[in-house]
């Protein structure tokens, strides 16, 4: 059964994946049309293409070995020849299945094995940059208030609101808070908290707080 996962709002660190192909397409664009922003999206495909053809830098394997099992045939190919475009033998349909198969399956045993190494690695560099606070279950915290007020400058409204209370814990960076007593609650990303210091707390998180 597939499972939906939510990402905390306004924090793209989030949804990593989604956001660093993003990020590399950006970057193809604006290389490949040189400053020109005319009819841009007109030259998609064959950038998307040069991407799925390309080795991952996480995986050391190209997207299109991973979702199809085989590398596609470049123009260069066609124009120049490759060595498995000149086979005598055609496979039979078993053996092209079986085949398929077996690449598709060490193609992602590989793709596995490096990114376990790279997940690892940039854990390591993540967590020496952070200052790690662990919040649990029915702490009192301050959030990032990030709303804006038309005619109001930004640097001159609090820069955190609450106190809060944390509902649930998602992960170690996510955290369900709740906002009030009327029990609205929000997703919030561990960089955008504080710990409440303070002895005056709001009678409803005292009483909510003892409840979780």
């Amino acid at each position: 059964m597939l499972e939906v996962k939510k990402t905390s709002a306004r924090h793209p660190q989030s949804n990593g994946q989604a956001e660093a192909i993003n990020k590399t397409l950006v970057k193809m664009v604006w290389a490949y049309l040189v400053g020109e922003q005319d009819e841009w999206d007109q030259n998609l495909g064959c950038l998307a293409g040069a991407y799925r053809s390309t080795p991952n830098e996480s995986t050391r394997l190209t997207p299109n070995l991973l979702a199809i099992g085989r590398e596609v045939r470049l123009p260069a190919d066609v124009i120049f020849g490759r060595k498995d475009m000149n086979a005598e033998e055609t496979p039979s349909y078993a053996c092209y299945i079986e085949d398929l198969k077996d690449n598709l399956h060490s193609a992602h045993e590989v793709a596995r094995r490096y990114l376990k190494n790279n997940a690892k690695r940039s854990k390591q560099l993540y967590d020496a940059r952070q200052s790690f606070y662990r919040y649990e279950v029915g702490d009192a915290v301050w959030c990032l208030n990030e709303s804006r007020k038309v005619g109001v400058m930004p640097k001159l409204q609090k820069a955190f609101e609450g106190p809060n209370l944390v509902k649930k814990k998602q992960s170690d960076l996510s955290f369900v808070i709740q906002m009030d007593r009327q029990g609205r609650e929000r997703l919030f990303h561990h960089n955008k908290l504080k710990p409440y210091r303070g002895e005056n707390l709001p009678k409803w998180i005292i009483s909510l707080a003892k409840k979780l």
